[in-house]
């Protein structure tokens, strides 16, 4: 009988043991479940009172809250809680809101992430742009083709299913949608069905994205007697590209003009957008508009940089991959340099972004906190360039049609 004791002492300080540990576990569960839940309340009551256009969507992101929050709740990792926030977002249907962390199911960002920009016209979904050695590009895809299946799904049905069924989209929705179908997987295959007079079907294999350029800026002397400058500003992210911009401008200062490329300026940061502005700049003046919820408004203003800058003539060159503070730049450069803009329409990301930081997990939510307004008051989204060009019917020779018709207008 006495033998048999120390047996039992042992299953019965195991049985406390993982009675503690299953304790334990359910402390942590319903602290971090707490956590999350604080977190995403956190999030969206950032976006209710600070979202600049929530108006327009506001009552159909909260008819999911509920099951978004439960989402998050659930989550077992910040994986799945950076997934359920990001999903959660989707409903705003802005390409301009963003969390500072990504996990490998992500979605593609659109347009920096991703080749292809298609909308909807009369009921077809037609590729109006594709980016220039893109996967898409690789493959063949052409702009002014019409998608009609995507991984053997009709495209319309794709796009039924990205916007959750809800309701009746409107078009700004659906094109949004549509996008983001097409951006494909993080890494990986996707099959298009292309239609028109000839059929195909093209295999669009992903890639992980390729770091940052090296060099932030490509400066030339262009034209029969080399008097065009030619300024290419790679990413606007760097924060010695103004700096590096001086030495570009003092190689093209003495050029009749100067063609200004921000078509790899699909991200960037403020102090670089004000100091290439400043290069730029004639007199201190503004440059934008900021509007808030409340419809008051105020200017910001830009002076011309103490080392000088370029004062001639200045074409800035824009295509659907100019985002967010390439957009912002080239209004500005408008603004105080009078610039010409030749290329497409850009990718239309609205609004000047404030950010909030989630108590718990220390995740950054960016979004657009004022509306945005050229100095004439017009929406900075609303900007097309003087010369617009159609990718799927341009006119001038092989090459590049943007820049042709930049020099061309230069050798009038």
């Amino acid at each position: 009988m006495s033998a048999a004791h120390p047996g039992r002492h042992r299953a019965a300080r195991c049985l406390l043991a993982g009675l503690l540990a299953l304790a334990a576990n359910c402390v942590q569960a319903a602290d971090a479940a707490r956590e999350h839940r604080e977190d995403f309340e956190q999030l969206w009551g950032a976006i209710d009172a600070g979202y600049a256009y929530y108006d327009g969507v506001r009552a159909q992101c909260r008819r999911g809250r509920d099951a978004a929050r439960r989402r998050a709740e659930k989550a077992r990792s910040r994986a799945e809680l950076v997934d359920a926030l990001e999903a959660s977002l989707q409903c705003l249907h802005d390409d301009h809101v963003s969390l500072s962390e990504r996990t490998p199911r992500s979605p593609r960002r659109v347009p920096g992430e991703t080749d292809l920009w298609a909308r909807w016209k009369d009921g077809a979904a037609v590729i109006e742009s594709v980016r220039v050695a893109g996967d898409a590009d690789v493959a063949g895809v052409r702009p002014g083709e019409v998608v009609t299946h995507i991984d053997g799904v009709p495209v319309a049905k794709v796009v039924e299913r990205m916007l959750g069924g809800a309701g009746r989209p409107d078009e700004q929705a659906r094109d949004w949608a549509l996008r983001h179908a097409l951006a494909g997987p993080r890494e990986g295959a996707f099959v298009l069905d292309l239609g028109g007079s000839s059929p195909r079907r093209v295999e669009i294999e992903r890639r992980a994205r390729a770091a940052a350029p090296a060099t932030s800026i490509l400066a030339r002397r262009m034209g029969e007697e080399r008097d065009l400058g030619y300024v290419r500003l790679k990413n606007l992210d760097d924060a010695t590209l103004p700096g590096e911009l001086d030495g570009a401008l003092g190689y093209v200062k003495d050029t009749r003009a100067l063609i200004v490329d921000l078509r790899d300026a699909t991200s960037g940061s403020r102090a670089v957008t004000l100091g290439v502005l400043a290069r730029f700049a004639r007199a201190e003046g503004p440059w934008q508009i900021l509007e808030g919820r409340d419809g008051k408004r105020s200017a910001d203003r830009v002076a011309p940089a103490p080392s000088g800058g370029y004062r001639g003539p200045v074409i800035v060159l824009v295509d659907r991959w100019t985002a967010g503070e390439g957009e912002a730049l080239a209004a500005g450069l408008v603004a105080v340099a009078n610039a010409r803009v030749i290329g497409t329409r850009m990718a239309g990301l609205r609004g000047e972004l404030r950010e909030a930081r989630l108590p718990h997990s220390g995740i950054v939510a960016r979004f657009a906190g004022e509306r945005t307004l050229l100095v004439d008051g017009t929406p900075r989204e609303a900007l097309r360039p003087q010369v617009e060009i159609d990718p799927a019917a341009p006119s001038g020779g092989p090459g590049d049609p943007i820049l042709y018709q930049a020099l061309k207008l230069l050798e009038k």
